[in-house]
């Protein structure tokens, strides 16, 4: 994007290093003296043209696409000599969230009280001059533009990673909005760096879930301990603050909960700021491969068993209900257009067509058309519970210290749901970053298998194939003692709506990317979601079937 195709009477480039300040004036002479100044004092002038009507719209569309810092309103902008002209008052808050000056040559201290209840930084009077209208302007743009104060970011090349994949389309010209959202949420900072969370520790092969465009990231202000950050899209942190206050804020139980610290609702970006108690290192995920399988089951214990364990004390009772329906709302639905759209998931691309075919398991995504989303919903479900549920709780969602306590973040899909959720889509979380290749497949295919077979949520059965690998052996074992904290927090035994569960979690989480390309990630998702359908549609037969046995030895 160019300037000319954000103002085709605006023909210079928009520079990244000054801050924008809108000029909504309706005098032509005034506007014209207001934007000679703020170029001269080093700003990027962006100004409101027309009268009346036309100057407010004018107005209200150029706050947005310029992704304006600042705005410059005059009080009477409709009419200069009438005394009950206001409107430039009631602008203040149609140009959020630029942040806004009210200038007047008759205002009142009953209109600077109201322009600061508006939302406005403040108010000056025009017949107070150059000198205090520079004055006030410099101490509004410190606090909203990262490049006019100066704030340093490292590193450097995470900013950069940031830029590229936060913003899409026209907001990604103006890229200097991730740093202006970390100015707000660290006002009084002169120095912030940046870790994404869990990179510093353990190299490992290990899937990474997709975030689309999001990121939580570990913040050190100056000397100060760290806090955890997300940003994301806007309306995404707006939904997550809503979700925080009902849910989080004072709902749950102990001392490793998190403390909101601020928030930023930005144009394009927004963020969030967290403290937790203790000495965060790591995510769930690097966890996982360094501790011992005894720890991770206290820690994962304490978590639902404590931590958590008031939302599941308030669930309630749930008859003849679709689970599918259930999942919608915590994903919405628009993960079922995803897989609708979605191409065939060719599971064979990871295993070999010749062997994969030997297996003889359904396509997942023409199962869900067949079974799920037309006439017929296999999911509907005669009994079960609802309770709050954190709705994205898999291994980079969940910090830990070396002590392994365990703190929950990224509230955007936490409210009500089914309350096998979470202890499902963390095991389809562990198994899915498990590994899997033509040499491992019986191993893999030993794993889906005791997942699956189980009629009632209860502790696995372990095979020898399993036993013999340790990785395999120890993520079995913790999904095994999930299914016994399922089951004995929320009391439900029937193992098929627990597998459904997982096999919307596993085919949500593939279809995430739609490359052609296929990751061994996604691919082992499929792979589970193929024998998850194989295994619902044989659900009152002896299973597995005995063709599969080879595989097995």
């Amino acid at each position: 994007m160019n300037s000319s195709q954000l103002d085709e009477s605006f023909t210079r480039p928009i520079p990244k290093d000054k801050p924008r300040v809108l000029i909504v004036e309706n005098n032509e002479t005034s506007r014209n003296m207001y934007r000679d100044l703020l170029i001269h004092w080093g700003y990027f002038p962006v100004v409101a043209q027309g009268t009346g009507q036309t100057l407010l719209k004018d107005a209200r569309q150029k706050a947005e696409q310029y992704r304006c810092h600042l705005a410059l309103v005059d009080m009477r902008l409709l009419d200069d000599v009438d005394d009950e002209d206001k409107s430039g008052l009631a602008l203040i808050s149609q140009l959020r969230p630029a942040v806004s000056i009210l200038m007047s040559g008759y205002g009142n201290l009953a209109d600077s009280r109201r322009a600061t209840e508006e939302g406005a930084a403040g108010f000056i009077g025009k017949s107070e001059g150059p000198r205090v209208f520079k004055e006030k302007l410099e101490r509004e743009a410190c606090k909203l533009c990262a490049a006019k104060n100066g704030l340093v970011i490292e590193p450097v090349e995470l900013m950069d990673n940031l830029r590229k994949n936060l913003l899409l389309h026209s907001a990604a010209y103006f890229d200097d909005q991730i740093a202006d959202c970390l100015l707000r949420l660290f006002p009084q900072a002169r120095y912030l760096r940046l870790e994404k969370i869990g990179t510093t520790h353990i190299a490992s092969d290990l899937s990474a879930v997709p975030r689309p465009r999001s990121v939580i990231l570990k913040v050190y202000e100056d000397d100060r301990q760290p806090v955890i950050v997300k940003l994301a899209r806007q309306t995404k942190i707006t939904h997550e603050l809503e979700n925080f206050h009902q849910f989080i804020d004072g709902k749950l139980r102990g001392n490793y909960v998190p403390v909101l610290r601020g928030y930023v609702l930005g144009w394009d970006i927004g963020g969030i700021k967290l403290s937790y108690v203790g000495d965060i290192g790591q995510n769930f995920s690097n966890f996982f491969q360094s501790h011992s399988t005894h720890k991770i089951k206290r820690s994962l214990s304490n978590f639902f068993e404590e931590t958590w364990q008031p939302h599941y004390r308030r669930a309630v009772e749930a008859n003849n209900l679709s689970l599918f329906e259930l999942y919608c709302r915590t994903w919405d639905k628009e993960w079922v257009e995803r897989i609708k759209n979605f191409t065939d998931s060719h599971p064979e691309e990871i295993m070999g067509t010749e062997l994969w075919a030997q297996v003889q398991a359904p396509e997942p995504i023409e199962w869900m058309k067949h079974n799920i989303f037309g006439q017929r919903d296999v999911s509907m479900t005669e009994h079960t519970k609802l309770a709050i549920t954190h709705g994205d709780l898999h291994g980079d969602n969940i910090l830990t210290d070396e002590d392994g306590n365990l703190w929950v973040i990224d509230f955007e899909r936490t409210g009500q749901g089914h309350i096998l959720q979470d202890f499902i889509e963390l095991e389809s979380d562990i198994i899915n970053r498990l590994p899997c290749t033509p040499e491992s497949f019986p191993a893999f295919l030993s794993i889906c298998i005791t997942a699956c077979l189980p009629r009632e949520i209860k502790n696995l059965e372990l095979t020898e194939e399993i036993g013999a690998q340790s990785e395999t052996k120890k993520a079995m074992s913790i999904i095994s003692h999930l299914r016994s904290l399922a089951r004995s927090i929320t009391g439900i035994r029937d193992a098929r709506q627990y597998l459904l569960g997982l096999l919307f979690n596993t085919l949500f989480r593939a279809t995430l990317s739609t490359s052609t390309s296929r990751k061994p990630c996604q691919q082992r998702a499929f792979m589970l979601a193929s024998i998850l359908c194989h295994r619902l549609d044989h659900w009152d037969d002896a299973w597995p079937p005995a063709h599969w046995l080879p595989f097995l030895q």
